[in-house]
């Protein structure tokens, strides 16, 4: 992937992960442009498949496009940020993120969003004036 393309990404996500909301600038690992549906996959390489994600939720999320819900035997797509509205799907409970739909809170589990690290991680940010919440 160029930088051009890279870049791009990150703007129209305003430098926030697509999925968790981190800033790209408080980050030690650089945010990354994800394919949403993998290459592996025969995913392209354009803008409507990609989304920007800091390393953990891309981490997480590797190639898979589905995740079961908590605590039940139903498996759900995860979320698209090019085909959902993320605040339609998602709320901030303090620095924990909150799932309105089967596919938001598969996501969340799938990603580790509300680990005791990254939640702990979130509310130092939060205190700092450094992470605000969006409804992109």
């Amino acid at each position: 992937m160029n930088a051009a393309l890279r870049e791009q990404v990150r703007l129209r996500a305003q430098g926030r992960c697509e999925s968790c909301q981190l800033p790209d600038a408080v980050t030690e690992l650089p945010h990354e442009a994800d394919h949403i549906r993998a290459v592996k996959h025969d995913g392209p390489t354009e803008m409507a498949n990609l989304a920007w994600a800091c390393a953990r939720c891309n981490d997480f999320k590797g190639s898979d496009v589905s995740a079961y819900v908590p605590a039940t035997d139903k498996l759900v797509r995860l979320f698209n940020p090019r085909m959902d509205v993320w605040s339609e799907h998602f709320v901030w409970d303090g620095a924990l993120l909150r799932g309105k739909s089967d596919m938001a809170r598969a996501t969340i589990a799938l990603l580790k969003i509300n680990s005791d690290r990254r939640v702990i991680y979130r509310q130092l940010l939060m205190d700092d004036g450094l992470f605000e919440f969006l409804a992109p």
